[in-house]
């Protein structure tokens, strides 16, 4: 089961029992305040905070207003160099429409990341963090078992949709994701 799928089945089984109590009458205004809360803040990205290469700090909660595009990725990783040049075209394409790629490296250090960075063009940041700091992250997207991964949040800061596997163009992966893309830009912040 996916992140998204297990978000649409929790959030099932809540309106179920919402609707359950309210049929019933059995649901006071403070127990209505606190399905609010749960059910506003279900769908959001897990927040973290990490390095880039050039020693700035992201938080992805900051980044709340922009489309956020987190690619799960490690230098060693075929696919994932495929990638390179579709996110380096995103950036160059959507520069002035609040859109963020954070490449999420899940196993390289920072001398190896600077020193892929000097092989390969990279437009976007390149995020890094000890074993422990990666694997809490991962943990928190639902486990990342293979890369590339990559997840769309929205300018909300929820999560629009995940994709495992390169998105290289040429593949109805890619065709699929430049639609969301288009579609999350277009999106107004609530």
């Amino acid at each position: 089961m996916t992140l998204k799928q297990i978000i649409i089945f929790i959030s099932g089984i809540l309106i179920i029992g919402v609707f359950g109590l309210v049929a019933q009458g059995k649901l006071t205004d403070e127990q209505r305040r606190a399905i609010d809360n749960v059910t506003k803040t279900i769908d959001l990205a897990p927040d973290f905070s990490l390095q880039d290469i050039n020693g700035e700090s992201y938080t992805l909660s900051e980044l709340k207003g922009k489309v956020v595009i987190v690619n799960f990725w490690a230098t060693w990783c075929g696919p994932c160099r495929m990638e390179i040049p579709e996110f380096n075209d995103l950036v160059k394409k959507h520069s002035s429409d609040d859109l963020i790629v954070l490449g999420l490296s899940i196993s390289d250090t920072k001398k190896a990341l600077t020193n892929f960075a000097k092989s390969y063009r990279i437009d976007y940041p390149l995020l890094y963090g000890t074993t422990k700091e990666i694997d809490q992250v991962s943990r928190k997207y639902g486990g990342i078992y293979s890369v590339p991964m990559t997840f769309l949040i929205g300018r909300d800061g929820s999560i629009e949709t995940s994709y495992p596997g390169a998105i290289v163009k040429g593949y109805p992966i890619h065709t699929q994701f430049l639609s969301d893309v288009n579609r999350a830009l277009a999106a107004k912040t609530k």
